[in-house]
């Protein structure tokens, strides 16, 4: 089966598969990680950094709700219909155990803030990020936030990379591995990224943070069997 790459290449029937490590940009095989922490346009005020000392009051970048797609099958099919295509890394972790899908209808508040504005100077590894939006009381989304918010998003700016503030899920081979919604040019993508603690993330990198609901979404985290297609009863 041919891997499908930013060239438009077609790999299954589920969707528009990509090699994470290279995106087309404007034409230019660049890694993901170099073309993340490039200077791709930067959406909204910029600041010094919030007080972490103190919680603080957040304004709702986006609201979506939970549950509308019925576990991985379902996300599949839907990226698929809306010709969005989906990472190697970021279509194998959306089928891992690991990756929860509720089967109630849940909704949920998204934050959006960069690096810096939580208080990264230069650049500060993931865990310390996490650390800093906990600080001043953000949360890590539930996994499904990312192919949810993937399917809403489509008038995402050109250039863009929102990575979505998550715990990690391991691939097959072990790579801890977050999500982020790219558009490079070549069409609005979900792809994988990397998932490590200790990954230095840059100030520019913006984050989608849930915010908090007294504990509701730490249900979501865990993950749910919700069957696929071939158990669907007739």
């Amino acid at each position: 089966m041919r891997r499908l790459r930013f060239a438009l290449q077609q790999r299954s029937r589920f969707a528009r598969r990509l090699s994470t490590p290279l995106v087309m940009y404007l034409g230019l095989t660049v890694s993901l990680s170099a073309a993340l922490a490039e200077d791709v346009p930067i959406l909204g005020p910029q600041s010094s950094g919030l007080n972490v000392n103190k919680p603080a009051h957040f304004q709702i970048w986006r609201k979506i709700t939970l549950g509308t797609y019925k576990g991985v099958d379902a996300y599949r099919d839907a990226l698929d219909s809306a010709r969005i295509k989906i990472g190697d890394s970021a279509d194998e972790i959306l089928g891992r155990p690991a990756f929860a899908y509720t089967r109630m209808k849940t909704d949920v508040e998204l934050a959006l803030f960069s690096a810096a504005e939580l208080g990264v100077e230069s650049e500060s590894s993931l865990a310390d990020v996490y650390k800093r939006a906990r600080q001043v009381g953000l949360e890590l989304c539930p996994a499904e936030v990312a192919p949810q918010l993937r399917l809403e998003y489509r008038d995402q700016p050109l250039g863009e990379a929102l990575n979505i503030a998550m715990e990690p899920v391991a691939t097959h081979s072990g790579e801890p591995t977050i999500l982020a919604l790219v558009n490079f040019g070549t069409g609005l993508a979900l792809i994988g990224s990397d998932g490590r603690s200790e990954f230095m993330v840059p100030r520019t990198w913006r984050f989608v943070f849930a915010l908090p609901t007294n504990g509701r979404l730490e249900a979501l985290r865990e993950p749910q069997i919700v069957p696929t297609s071939a158990e669907q009863p007739p």
